[in-house]
This record gives structure tokens, C-alpha cells and sequence, in this order.
């Protein structure tokens, strides 16, 4: 009898060419390489499949699991050995589980070419549904035990679900996030909140994600800055490619960094060429062939913007019928409205102007939408994409900010401070707190309290205010406050503090009873329970040359603090003096 199966087997693999490629996977904070993920690529009797066809013609045929393991081996054995990189492998999550019953072929391959497990992340493919989830994880735990990482591809797609990321909770390593989500992350709300989400679940897993599919530097950008990603793969990039040019593969990485005015990137509209005695007809064609609002129809003497959402708007049946067979200079001529001249739109600098400079711009403006020119090519920046950015970054400033003093928090304090390091500017740090607030708040009460710190933060607001190109206030936290300076000498940065301190203190007294201000002091309670007297309105500050080191600023400032506050009232600490100058009342 003719063994159909097995002779569909002998065909199915004598006839099949495989390939392995292999694509970058980059920590663009770090500027490195950190893996390369092994694809396979397929010749099918000399016709080039795509992988997701030829892995359901093995599934149909009954050699998934043979076809996962040839790939396997294949990108295994030609992987350069040397790289100190992670090597990804796709691997269907039931070869996994079958694996566990003592197989174990994935780890003899590996160490048989001298690869360390621990530089190889078994990542479960999306292609077939996952039965029985204990099992799968007694299988990862088994592995995991081995020294392998495991990871989970294409979250959200086939059959690797949502619910799927949540079973497996402390059993991966990786998570990637698919093309479906990353692609068009900057101009979509749904997907920006979705990968937002799905970002701090990882995270709070204790699970790295990878960004998947990133073709566009806005997306980049968009998730670098605003979603703090690190790991990206993508042909924005690299490509796959076959291992003998991964050996010398250098990530050439030209993102432009953000500055203190966000960098505003529009999209491109498609360019249509056609010449003026062309139908009419011809246009609407190529127009509703495609999925864009905005297209850039060049004549060869005259470049004209079209909005075709209104076009198509504005053309009933019988504007329609009546031009359709005209030539476009005739159209062009009678219908200027839905045909403007690039020439007489106003443009903007990408970097001139920050969101909501831009926002208030385009609102005042009689177009939905404002014109970046960057050399020859035009960018279209839409009104609903300003105002999704404008969304983005006010949301981010209203969560950063303090509730009482509405100033800048951490994450704005630490962004202040790159972007200064980055620019190679000298500046100075002064911390600054309220001595013995704790003591305070126990005499007097949490209200007073509150509103102690409110005062205080309206106090560096102002003088903030008084010369914004030069100062930058946040609150840290309680009674912490911070204050960044550049621009002046030490010695009128230390007038200009002593001068702030010593006001500052006045304003402080009318928190204090008029007997307290009287004698100079309060009683109240220290942190041992004792009673004793405490200096009214007293303020320790410390003024530290500039870092990026947030860790070595803080110890500074710790350090600098013990010697301050054991003075007896108010007192600045200036580092470059290393003086200690007190403030009278």
C-alpha cells in the first residue's frame, strides 16, 4: 500500500529550500546591538514562500514539528560564534512542551556549536494555539532551569494572546509587541494607549519589551520618549540578513534627540505626476485607489496640495459628471479651492516651535492642517494629530506635577537635567528644604502644613518667572525642593539664592503664632518624642555643580545637607566655596 503521508513528507522537504536570515534587534539607549532573531526564508521548488504559508502547509501535511526543528538547527549551526549577542529562535510552543518529556534536542544543538544557553531565547511563535498552558509552563520552567530565556512573539496576533502574556506571568523573559500595534503608534490614540498599557503590564512583570516592525522615525520617537522603550527591531533599522553580514554590522543609528522644543514630524502625501491636459477622471483613479487624505499633484510647472476628503466632499454626481472627462488645467482652474498651490501655503520649521506654540497656530489657521518643508520634501502636520500630541503632553506634564505646588516633579527634573548635560552648558543644583517641617506639621497641624508648602512653591514660581531662561524649579517631594541655574557666574548665583532664602523666610513667619515669632522659636516634638525648641522659618540649602549623575548629585546633596542643618537657622552650602553662609531673619 502507498504511504501517501510519508511520500508527501519526502516531497514536501526534497522540494524545500531553507535559509536562515537574521535582524537586529537594537537598545537604542545604549546605541548597541543586543541579538539577532533567526528567520528562515523558504524556496518552495524554486518559488519564494512566505514563512506564515510554508509553516501551514508543514502544520496541514504533519511536520510542524520536524520543519520547526530543521529551521532550528540551521540557524543554529550557521550562527557566528563570537558575536556576545543573543540569538533569538522561533519556536512553536507544542515542540516546547514535547521537549520536556526528555528530548532535550534543543540544548544538545546548542552546546554542540558552543553556544551558552543563557545566549539564547527560545521565542514561542504565534502559529498554533496553545492547548494546555500548565503544561507549557512546567516546560519554560524547564528550560528556564537550563539557562535559556524564553520569550513570547507577536503579542496580540494568531493565537498568542492578551490572556496567554497574563498565564505565563513570571515565566518570560521577552515580550514583543507586533508590527499590527507598533506601526502608525505616533498618529493613532488607540494604538499609543494600547502599547501604553501593555508597556507597564510588561514592566511591572518583570518582562522586557521588544518593539517589532518599526519602519517610520516618528514611531521611533514616539515610543523612545514617551513610552521610555529601549529594545526596537524594525528596517527603520535593519533588514534581515544572511550571516555573513552580521559579522561586521555596525547599528547606524540617526534619531535625532529631542531638545527642550519637541521635534514636530508630519506624514508625507503621496505625489501624484500628471500633466495638465490629462483627464480628469484619470486623477479620482489614482485618488481613490489609495488610503490617504492628502496627496501632492504635480503638473511639471506647478506642485498643487489636494485634500481629498474634500474633494470627494464637494463633488456631487453632477460636479462630477460635468468634469470628469475634462483636462486638469481646465478643473484646476475653475475648482482653486480644492486645488492649492503649494507655492502660496505658508510654511513652518519642523524645530521652530513647540506643540502648543504650533496648536494655537494651526487653530487661528483657515486650513485643518499647517506645512513642514524640510528641503524639497513637504510634510503635512493635521490638526487631529497636533491636538493627539498636545493630548500626550499634557497629560504627561499634569501626571508629573505636584498636587500642591503644581510644579514639575521627577521625571520633568531629570529631563531638565539631561537636557542641560546634553547641551554641554555649566549649571548648578541647589537643593532646598524646610528644616524640622516634620515638628511643624505635629504643632501645628497638617493644614497649616499644606499650605506651608503651597507658599513655598509659589515662592520659586515667581522667582522662576523673574528669568525662566535661566532658572528651572521642580518639587521632589514633602518639604524638597530643587532649583536649576545656568547662565550666571557662582558668585551672583549665590547673591541671587541668599537674596531668595532670606524672602523667602519672611513669608514663612505668618505661619507661625505671634508668641512663636516673638521668642524666635516653636516647641514641638523630635523624632524621638522629646520636646524641644526648634528655630523658626529656618531653610538649609546646598548648591552643587551640575551632572547627568542623578545618583552622585544625590549623594552630594546628602552629604552637603548633614553639615547645613547642623547649623543652628537658615544656611546655604555653595560647593565651589565649599563655605557654609548662614541667612539671619
Amino acid at each position: 500500500m502507498l504511504d501517501i503521508k510519508g511520500w508527501l513528507k519526502r516531497e514536501f522537504f526534497q522540494s524545500l529550500e531553507i535559509t536562515p536570515y537574521y535582524q537586529p534587534i537594537i537598545d537604542l539607549y545604549n546605541s548597541q546591538v543586543v541579538g539577532y532573531e533567526a528567520l528562515s526564508r523558504f524556496l518552495l521548488k524554486g518559488e519564494s514562500l512566505p514563512p506564515s504559508k510554508v509553516f501551514r502547509m508543514a502544520e496541514e501535511i504533519g511536520v510542524l514539528g520536524e520543519l520547526d526543528m530543521i529551521c532550528r538547527e540551521r540557524s543554529v549551526l550557521i550562527f557566528p560564534k563570537g558575536l556576545n549577542s543573543l540569538l533569538f529562535l522561533n519556536v512553536s510552543p507544542s515542540y516546547l512542551a514535547s521537549e520536556y518529556f526528555g528530548k532535550n534536542k534543543t540544548l544538545e544543538l546548542v552546546e554542540s556549536v558552543g553556544l551558552r544557553p543563557e545566549s539564547v531565547v527560545l521565542e514561542l511563535s504565534e502559529v498554533e494555539r496553545v492547548k494546555d498552558v500548565e503544561l507549557l509552563k512546567r516546560a519554560i520552567g524547564h528550560y528556564k532551569s537550563l539557562g535559556f530565556l524564553v520569550g513570547i512573539d507577536d503579542i496580540g496576533t494568531g493565537y498568542n494572546s492578551l490572556q496567554l502574556l497574563l498565564e505565563l506571568d513570571g515565566h518570560l523573559d521577552f515580550v514583543k509587541f507586533p508590527r499590527e500595534l507598533v506601526n502608525g503608534v505616533s498618529r493613532s490614540k488607540i494604538k499609543y494607549q494600547l502599547l501604553k498599557v501593555l508597556t507597564e503590564v510588561s514592566l511591572q512583570m518583570g518582562i522586557r519589551p521588544i518593539y517589532e516592525g518599526v519602519e517610520q522615525e516618528e514611531d521611533v520617537k514616539t515610543l523612545y520618549y514617551e513610552l521610555k522603550a529601549h529594545l526596537f527591531q524594525g528596517f527603520y533599522f535593519a533588514k534581515p540578513m544572511p550571516a555573513t553580514e552580521i559579522v561586521n554590522f555596525e547599528p547606524s543609528i540617526d534619531l535625532r534627540l529631542r531638545e527642550e522644543e519637541d521635534y514636530i514630524q508630519g506624514e508625507v502625501p503621496l505625489v501624484i505626476k500628471l500633466e495638465p491636459r490629462e483627464k480628469f477622471h484619470r486623477l479620482l483613479e489614482l485618488l481613490e485607489n489609495s488610503q490617504k487624505r492628502y496627496f501632492l499633484l504635480d503638473t511639471g510647472l506647478k506642485r498643487f496640495l489636494i485634500d481629498f476628503w474634500k474633494l470627494k466632499y464637494s463633488l456631487n454626481q453632477k460636479l462630477r459628471d460635468l468634469y470628469y472627462y475634462k483636462d486638469l488645467k481646465t478643473v484646476i482652474e475653475r475648482l482653486p479651492h480644492l486645488f492649492m498651490d503649494l507655492d502660496s501655503l505658508p510654511y513652518i520649521s519642523p524645530e521652530a516651535f513647540k506643540i502648543k506654540s504650533l496648536l494655537e497656530e494651526l487653530l487661528s489657521s483657515k486650513y485643518d492642517f499647517l506645512l513642514i518643508k524640510k528641503g524639497q520634501e513637504v510634510q503635512i502636520l493635521e490638526k487631529q494629530h497636533l491636538l493627539d500630541l498636545f493630548y500626550k503632553e499634557l497629560s504627561k506634564e499634569l501626571l508629573d506635577k505636584n498636587p500642591l505646588t503644581q510644579l514639575p516633579g521627577n521625571r520633568a527634573i531629570g529631563e531638565k537635567i539631561e537636557e542641560l548635560s546634553k547641551r554641554g552648558e555649566d549649571f548648578y543644583v541647589c537643593y532646598l528644604d524646610l528644616d524640622n517641617f516634620k515638628a511643624f506639621n505635629d504643632a501645628y497641624g497638617f493644614y497649616l502644613g499644606d499650605q506651608m508648602i503651597k507658599k513655598v512653591g509659589l515662592f520659586l514660581s515667581l522667582f522662576e518667572k523673574e528669568d525662566p531662561n535661566k532658572r528651572f524649579v521642580g518639587h521632589i517631594g514633602g518639604d524638597d525642593f530643587i532649583i536649576l541655574l545656568w547662565g550666571e557666574d557662582v558668585s551672583k548665583l549665590v547673591e541671587e539664592l541668599l537674596y531668595l532664602i532670606k524672602n523667602l523666610q519672611k513669608e514663612l513667619l505668618a505661619f507661625y503664632s505671634q508668641e512663636d515669632r516673638e521668642r524666635g522659636y516653636f516647641v514641638g516634638k523630635d523624632r524621638e518624642e522629646n520636646l524641644r525648641e526648634f528655630p523658626i522659618a529656618s531653610i538649609s540649602a546646598v548648591l552643587l555643580k551640575g551632572s547627568s549623575n542623578l545618583l552622585d548629585l544625590s549623594k552630594r546633596s546628602a552629604k552637603y545637607k548633614k553639615i547645613v542643618k547642623a547649623q543652628r537657622g537658615s544656611a546655604l552650602f555653595v560647593e565651589d566655596l565649599n563655605q557654609i553662609l548662614t541667612i539671619a531673619l
